[in-house]
């Protein structure tokens, strides 16, 4: 039930606002190991933001990164760092700080595939060490 509405939420933000606003966003989804299976945005000079539900149980989460370097290793190929959190709700509550660590590669002018690794620590529902990960596609609006 709770993936439905996420998705139907995703869809209905789309049809409603204008093409404009999406004039330096990145839309697209991200799957994962830990973190959210759901959509990924992410707009210039803000943090990048991901919203999804769990496959294995019953939670939500959402994640907003803000990303200190974002460099280029060739013409199409950029890394990225940075720091960020997640919080989920579910069964119980959950928060996590997390180190972005990832890998952008622009096969296409408006089509970015991603994969990051996200090293972090979680303080709810217990402290502890927090590992995820994940791979995605983001189409930019241009």
């Amino acid at each position: 039930m709770i993936k439905k509405i996420v998705i139907i939420a995703f869809f209905l933000v789309i049809l409603i606002l204008p093409a404009t606003v999406f004039a330096d966003i990145g839309i697209g989804g991200i799957a994962g190991y830990s973190q959210p299976t759901g959509v990924t945005l992410k707009m210039n000079n803000f943090p990048v933001v991901s919203l999804g539900w769990s496959i294995t149980g019953n939670w939500i989460s959402g994640t907003v990164d803000y990303w200190f370097l974002n460099e280029k290793l060739e013409r199409n190929i950029l890394w990225y760092f940075g720091a960020g959190a997640k919080a989920s709700v579910g069964n119980s509550i959950g928060l996590t700080f997390r180190i972005p660590i990832g890998i952008q590669w622009y096969f296409m002018p408006a089509f970015e595939l991603f994969g990051e690794l996200v090293p972090g620590f979680a303080i709810l529902p217990s402290s502890g060490f927090d590992f995820s990960g994940g791979i995605g596609l983001r189409y930019h609006f241009q």
